[in-house]
């Protein structure tokens, strides 16, 4: 009877032994943190803990910008009730809403530092939606906030640009099915050194206030893809500019009422070549400086076309000064004539009277001797 009871301890000791080992080298569970608390993600803000600036429709989180691509825009504000996906380090998210209003708009925002060819992630672990139906009523209807995610894998901010490639739809209104959905999550290889994400929601109601929250929005690399060789592009488009954290609490601003477009905008006509710099030789000619007006001939004022009068003035001026030099020389030989006429008559009369005078004997040589 001894035995058995030692045997039935030592049983029991071996059986507590075994059991404590077992438990001391169970490792413990440990809750992930979401993506934005990782090294390698590459969003700003992707949070919404490093608070908002103010726009003209409301609080959008630094690091974002806003954008609206059909209907009015809608208001922009930061949810602070609210901890979704067991974000670390705040309580807050990018809320848009629209007071009966259609709206398509949302936030995207640059990254750079990313390597062509490379493969990444772009998540966004919480987009629910809710329709406030008064008195702090509010419901979960699918299809009607539709939310999506896009891409431009060359950096561009347009979001309607071909470029921009989006996930599917997701119009789900349960708070459950909106984390972490599948559907909004998107992998795509940069094209560039820097690309752009896009977070998109419309409404397809005009019926009282719908809302949707934005949280731990992500960019990971997908190491497990290989690189592929591409050239980055040599003039990307530059990020945005930062702004510095605020922390601006929410605001409702009222939506601003874009009215659509019916005329079709006609072509843009190709910009017209403008010289935008002096040519060299221009730059360097001397100024000209302004004639002085010819003493010789005067200005005669009359009526009609001025060139052609100022031509015959010109003209009958011209004659007048070539008839005069003519006459002047007719009178210089006309005197040259009478001078010579002159001597010769003297000559002759002279001659005359030494003929006629008989006292004159030239051949006779008495007188000479």
């Amino acid at each position: 009877m001894r035995f058995a009871i030692l045997r039935i301890l030592l049983v029991a000791l071996v059986c507590l032994s075994a059991f404590g080992g077992a438990f001391a080298f169970v490792p413990r569970a440990y809750a992930q943190g979401p993506c934005t608390t990782r090294g390698d993600n590459l969003t700003r803000n992707g949070s919404i803990t490093d608070g908002g600036y103010d726009t003209p429709h409301g609080v959008v989180a630094n690091s974002w910008n806003a954008f609206l691509i059909n209907g009015d825009w809608p208001a922009f504000d930061l949810a602070d009730n609210e901890s979704a996906n067991g974000d670390i380090g705040g309580s807050s998210s990018q809320y848009i809403h629209g007071d009966g209003t259609r709206f398509d708009a949302g936030i995207y925002q640059v990254i750079s530092g990313v390597q062509p060819g490379a493969s990444y992630d772009f998540s966004v672990g919480w987009a629910a939606m809710l329709r406030d139906t008064g008195g702090g009523h509010n419901t979960k209807v699918d299809d009607v906030v539709i939310r999506r995610v896009g891409y431009d894998a060359s950096g561009g901010t347009d979001p309607q640009s071909p470029n921009v490639q989006w996930g599917p739809e997701v119009g789900t209104g349960s708070s459950g099915r909106s984390l972490n959905h599948p559907d909004m999550r998107i992998t795509f290889k940069a094209l560039a050194n820097q690309v752009t994400v896009f977070v998109r929601v419309y409404n397809l109601s005009t019926s009282a206030s719908d809302k949707v929250f934005f949280d731990v929005m992500c960019l990971l690399p997908r190491g497990d893809i290989p690189v592929e060789a591409i050239e980055p592009s040599p003039t990307p488009t530059s990020p945005a500019t930062d702004v510095p954290p605020t922390h601006v609490p929410p605001t409702r601003v009222p939506a601003t009422r874009v009215p659509p477009t019916e005329t079709p905008i006609p072509p843009t006509p190709l910009p017209a070549q403008v010289l935008t710099a002096t040519p060299q030789k221009l730059s360097q000619r001397p100024a000209t400086a302004t004639p002085q007006a010819r003493p010789i001939i005067p200005h005669i004022a009359g009526s009609g076309d001025s060139s052609a009068s100022d031509a015959a003035n010109g003209a009958g001026l011209s004659l007048a000064v070539i008839l005069g030099a003519i006459g002047i020389v007719g009178i210089s030989l006309l005197g040259m004539v009478l001078i010579g006429g002159f001597v010769v008559w003297r000559i002759f009369s002279r001659q005359v009277d030494d003929a006629l005078d008989p006292a004159y004997y030239p051949d006779d040589q008495q007188p000479y001797q």
